[in-house]
Order: C-alpha cells, then sequence, then structure tokens
C-alpha cells in the first residue's frame, strides 16, 4: 500500500554509489517512520516498540529489512521519529532494493546533494550551529575536491571564511550609508568586493581542473614538454614531425591544484586529411583551454617573434614556451630572456619548467597569492560557484 503525504519523506542515499561493506540510506520527513515500519521485521520482543514511536535515542536497534524474496539485516539509528539512519549491506543491488521500497511505500528519493541545500535548519545539524547556503554549496562539493590543497580550500569555506568576507563586505556598507562623510568604508568593501569577484578565476576549479592546451609548429617538443609535466610518458614522442596527430590529454597536480594538459597536433600546411582533421580538433582544444602553452623550437627561430596560429582566441592567455633553449648559444638564449611572455625551458635537462609552472598558474589564478607558503588557507575567501559569482555585485 502506498501512503499518501502532504509533505514527502526524502530518502537520501549518504553513502557513494558501488560496492562496499556497509551503505547507509537517510530518511528525513514526518512519516518517516510511517514509512519505514511496513518493511521492518524486529528479532526481539523488546525492540517491537520502535513500532509504536517508542524508542531510546541514539539506541542502535536490528531489524530485518523485507524485501521480495529475501531478509536484510539493517541496523537502524533513529535520531528521532522523522530522522532516521538506515545502515545495510553495501552491495548495490541490496541499497536500490531498499531504496525501491522505501519509495514504493511513499518515500521519495533525492540526492544527498540536492536534499542538502533545501532541507531547513536547524534540523539538519542539531549539534552545530546552522549553516547558510554558501556553507552548504562547500559540503556539497567538497567529496569532488581532487587535491588535499583544493579541500582545504572548500573545507575554509564550508567553516564560514567566505561567509565572514561578505558579511564584512554587508557591515561595511551599511557603515558608508549611516555616515555620508564615510568615504573609505565604501572604498574598502568595493575593494573586497572586487577581490571575492577575481577569485572566482581559481574558485571555480576547486572541483574542475584547469584545462591547459599545449599549441606549436610540428616538432617543437609539445608532447616531451607534457611528458616532463607530468612526471610520466603520456604522449608519444619521436624525432618525426607529426607524430601527434589527435589531442592527446591526461591529469596531473601542480602547487595543489588540478590541472588537464592537453597535448595537440603540432601546426604545418599540409594535404593529408588526418594531419587536417588534428589541426581542426586543435582549434576545438584552444577553444576550450583556460591557458595555452604556445610551444616552439629555439633552434629554428631566427627573429624575436614566434609563427602566428591560425584560429587563436584572444580572451584565452597564452605562455610563450621556446623549447631546447639548450642547443642554442649564448646569445640567442638572452634574446629570448628580454622577451616579455617568454619562458625558456629544456625539456631534456629540465632547465625552466619550474618557472614555466610558476608562471601558468600565475596566469590562471591572475595572482600569486596561491604560490605563497604563507598563505592562510583556513581564512582564504573564494568565491567557488556560478550563484555566488551572478549574486556577489547585488552588494555593491
Amino acid at each position: 500500500m502506498i501512503l499518501r503525504t502532504e509533505t514527502p519523506c526524502h530518502v537520501i542515499r549518504v553513502t557513494p554509489r558501488g560496492r562496499g561493506a556497509v551503505a547507509t540510506l537517510f530518511l528525513a520527513g514526518r512519516d518517516a517512520l510511517a514509512i519505514l515500519k511496513p518493511c521492518l521485521d524486529f528479532p526481539h520482543r523488546d525492540q517491537r516498540t520502535v513500532a509504536q514511536g517508542h524508542f531510546v535515542s541514539n539506541a542502535p536497534v536490528f531489524a530485518y529489512f523485507q524485501l521480495a524474496d529475501v531478509r536484510e539485516e539493517v541496523v537502524l539509528d533513529f535520531r528521532r521519529c522523522d530522522m532516521i539512519e538506515l545502515h545495510c549491506h553495501g552491495g548495490d543491488a541490496v541499497v536500490n532494493a531498499i531504496e525501491a521500497a522505501l519509495v514504493e511505500c511513499g518515500a521519495v528519493a533525492r540526492t544527498w546533494q540536492d536534499w542538502l541545500l533545501e532541507t531547513p535548519e536547524p534540523e539538519l545539524f542539531p549539534h552545530h550551529k546552522p549553516l547558510d547556503v554558501i556553507q552548504r554549496e562547500a559540503l556539497q562539493l567538497l567529496p569532488h575536491a581532487e587535491t588535499e590543497l583544493t579541500a582545504q580550500l572548500l573545507l575554509a569555506q564550508y567553516h564560514g571564511a567566505l561567509s565572514r568576507r561578505i558579511g564584512q563586505v554587508t557591515s561595511l556598507l551599511e557603515s558608508a550609508s549611516n555616515d555620508t562623510s564615510s568615504g573609505n568604508a565604501l572604498q574598502e568593501a568595493t575593494a573586497i568586493l572586487d577581490s571575492l569577484l577575481q577569485s572566482y578565476n581559481s574558485g571555480k576549479h576547486l572541483t574542475t581542473p584547469f584545462r591547459v592546451g599545449l599549441i606549436g609548429p610540428v616538432n617543437a617538443g609539445k608532447s616531451s614538454l607534457m611528458n616532463a609535466l607530468l612526471g610520466f610518458n603520456r604522449s608519444i614522442t619521436s624525432q618525426v614531425a607529426g607524430t601527434t596527430r589527435d589531442a592527446v590529454s591526461a591529469k596531473t597536480v601542480i602547487a595543489g591544484w588540478p590541472v588537464t594538459l592537453i597535448d595537440t597536433a603540432g601546426i604545418r600546411e599540409t594535404s593529408n586529411p588526418i594531419e587536417q582533421e588534428g589541426f581542426a580538433r586543435m582549434q576545438t582544444v584552444m577553444a576550450d583551454s583556460d591557458l595555452l602553452l604556445l610551444v616552439t623550437d629555439a633552434t629554428t627561430l631566427h627573429s624575436d617573434y614566434l609563427p602566428e596560429i591560425p584560429g587563436m582566441f584572444p580572451k584565452v592567455p597564452i605562455i610563450h614556451v621556446v623549447n631546447k633553449i639548450d642547443l642554442v648559444d649564448h646569445q640567442a638564449s638572452l634574446r629570448f630572456k628580454n622577451l616579455t611572455g617568454y619562458v625558456q625551458v629544456s625539456v631534456l635537462t629540465g632547465i625552466g619548467l619550474k618557472q614555466l609552472c610558476r608562471e601558468m598558474l600565475c596566469t590562471l589564478h591572475k595572482t600569486d597569492i596561491f604560490l605563497n607558503d604563507h598563505t592562510n588557507l583556513p581564512e582564504t575567501a573564494l568565491i567557488f560557484t556560478e550563484r555566488q559569482y551572478i549574486n556577489l555585485p547585488l552588494f555593491g
């Protein structure tokens, strides 16, 4: 029998999908106990009082969950009659079957991320201070952090770093509105807002890697540079020009930040349809990248300019990487060193790779704050969702 309720009871899968020793489902809603009760069988007489809603808080209750042809052992934790944790075997088939049975009895299946953003306070965390929407967004994204650094930054937002910074802006604006002669408060509030808006360049990559495309002429060393940055051989390298025909990607971590490197086909005039398709795909990579590394061979450059790349996207920043610098004389090396926006490297010897990584991060973040060892991560405020970025100017 399907129970009808005005306010739906939600069943939320708390543990990740896939095989595991134990899985946890959470029932939240006024009719949680009424929906769960028909599915349970209690092995001990004194536990049957749970069916009437009489139970000892925080005391685990052992029961059987009745499925179509089997009974599954479960452990129940009653926070309240409208907030019940159900722990069961971690196999995906078992969890799916229990979830389906609860939905059949009237529950509504929700992802924990959606439920987290919508459930009212203080019911969610009765032993903690209520969370604001920014803290909830941080908690929602935390499992998707790909590095320890980005997890620390999301934890900082969960503990209120961004909320406190926005509160500071609000206080400054109120101060400025109450005192017409207080221009300093307005100026400080504007500076904080500008800084927060700029932080979105970094914040949106707490869970999504930066995309860095390697482009340039054939045989300039793009694939070798990618392998050097990765620390292993992902791209095939050869002295034969045009070895890379398709875009090859791989993830790495640079100074704690997730980065996806994309190696592309070399640029040259050709009638080969495969190479032409490789060039077309390179243009797609350029359009989707956060940064481009334009790699050229120092031994083939005879002037102070680099070749133009057809179809360049002006909004995508570029770092000019002059490779094989170990193969040119001192005068040529000095010429490239004095050119703005150029980084000299030797993939073979490792010269300049550390500087290149630093330039990459400064360009991606548009600041060097995250290269500073003294950065106070717990107090670092970042805009990290599109919703926050769109709504933040409203404070001004």
